[in-house]
């Protein structure tokens, strides 16, 4: 019987140039502080860290998988990202990013596929982006890197209803990421980091805020990853549903032929990045065996890649549903 392989959905790589540009800006901003390590910030909070040269030097990352017994990732840039800079500017890194990331899934065929990562900040360019990257990389652009909001606006704005539409045409699940979160004044004031509700907050909102609005609805062949085990959505169906049917209209939604966390269940997969065997359990019996996959959250300190596989083979859960978990689930909805 043939071994299942292990597809790492959440993950993230930092091309060099990109933090050769971060370091000569000043917010975001990128500072070094040793040899092979460097802190991301934005807005003056410290919102990524740098520790290790396979977050940037992929010869090095192949080590660490290797070692983790990790066989594919699907890598995305991160934060802070190129719709921070001036639109012309993003545009440029944007591409800049995706010809690195496409370069390193050629010269290690097999480990890695890629997110498309998009100048959202110039709208036009950035679906044009999307056509370039699935005619021009094809075998390898499999996704689309998402935010929870971009640059401060929700992602359930008028604005932004082209790129799930682009989504959907070219089969492209989006990975729902945390960005500096709409919460980021209130983290700052309770004094505790963004990683520990700012990040899962803001993602639950940015999901649950497209099936209240009917975006999922509108795509029905929309899929979203959802970083960090679905933040707290799995966990809150039954609050969803109440919540939508009890005061969706008075904060101006429409009905729907569905209950939210119908939607949910059916165009949404949590990542298993939480690593935390009870919650991991409670989002696999919410979900079923068949959406949720495997995350790392690889490049950032709250991420297990070492650990990540034991996570899952330590459910106890049947052997089938911890290979679709490992990368049966992914590679049906990414068309491995």
């Amino acid at each position: 019987m043939t071994k299942q392989r292990s597809i790492d959905v959440h993950n993230h790589l930092y091309p060099m140039a990109w933090l050769q540009q971060l370091e000569k800006m000043s917010n975001p901003k990128l500072v070094k502080t040793g040899p092979t390590s460097y802190l991301a910030y934005q807005n003056d909070v410290i919102v990524a860290h740098i520790d290790r040269p396979g977050h940037y030097d992929p010869a090095a990352r192949v080590e660490d998988l290797d070692k983790a017994g990790l066989d594919v990732q699907i890598l995305s840039q991160t934060i802070p990202s190129v719709e921070l800079l001036p639109a012309a500017e993003g545009v440029t890194w944007a591409k800049r990013i995706n010809d690195d990331m496409a370069a390193i899934c050629q010269k290690y065929p097999g480990r890695f596929y890629f997110y498309i990562t998009l100048p959202y900040q110039a709208k036009e360019e950035a679906l044009k982006e999307i056509e370039r990257c699935t005619k021009e990389y094809s075998q390898y652009a499999k996704g689309i890197q998402y935010f929870s909001n971009l640059f401060g606006k929700p992602v359930n704005s008028p604005e932004f209803a082209d790129y799930y539409a682009a989504a959907e045409k070219y089969d492209l699940p989006m990975l729902v990421h945390p960005a500096s979160p709409l919460t980021d004044e209130v983290m700052k004031k309770v004094g505790l980091p963004f990683q520990l509700y700012g990040y899962t907050l803001d993602t639950t909102m940015a999901v649950v805020s497209l099936i209240f609005n009917g975006t999922l609805e509108k795509h029905p062949g929309l899929k979203l990853i959802h970083c960090h085990l679905g933040g707290m959505a799995p966990y809150m169906l039954r609050r969803l549903d109440d919540s939508f049917k009890g005061y969706g209209k008075e904060w101006g939604y429409e009905g729907l032929p569905k209950k939210p966390s119908e939607y949910y269940k059916s165009q949404v997969w949590p990542d298993t990045c939480n690593f935390n065997k009870p919650a991991v359990t409670c989002c696999y019996d919410v979900m079923g065996a068949d959406h949720i996959v495997l995350g790392t959250d690889y490049a950032h300190r709250v991420g297990d890649p070492e650990g990540a596989i034991a996570n899952v083979m330590g459910l106890d859960i049947p052997a089938e549903a911890k290979d679709k978990i490992l990368g049966g689930n992914v590679e049906k909805l990414f068309n491995l």
